[in-house]
């Protein structure tokens, strides 16, 4: 907490990628089982590790896609009580975005608007 401490003594957010990748292939083993990869896993969160053991709010917006098509994020970390701020970031965020957004290949409508 200190040394987000000091950073937030001169910003009043951190930005960082959502993910440190983005999604890797499922195995078909894992399909029935699941699947724990600490490699890949410990990539994926590596940068939501820190807010979340320390009680810090975040947002993550989707910002664009990879040469794959996967979806990249940012997130935006605030001081304790910023709230209101991540929010007003991640809207003007994605007012900036929005028009690039696409709909996954493998989409799920569970509230059945379409």
């Amino acid at each position: 907490m200190q040394i987000h401490n000091k950073i937030f003594a001169k910003a009043d957010v951190i930005v960082t990628p959502t993910t440190g990748m983005t999604a890797y292939s499922i195995s078909k083993n894992a399909l029935k089982t699941g699947e724990l990869d600490y490699v890949n896993g410990g990539t994926i969160i590596r940068y939501q590790i820190a807010g979340n053991f320390l009680g810090l709010p975040a947002i993550t917006v989707p910002v664009g896609y990879d040469k794959a098509g996967l979806p990249i994020g940012l997130q935006f970390i605030g001081k304790p009580w910023s709230e209101p701020t991540l929010m007003h970031l991640a809207f003007a965020m994605q007012a900036l975005c929005i028009a690039d957004y696409r709909k996954p290949k493998v989409f799920y409508d569970i509230l059945g608007k379409k």
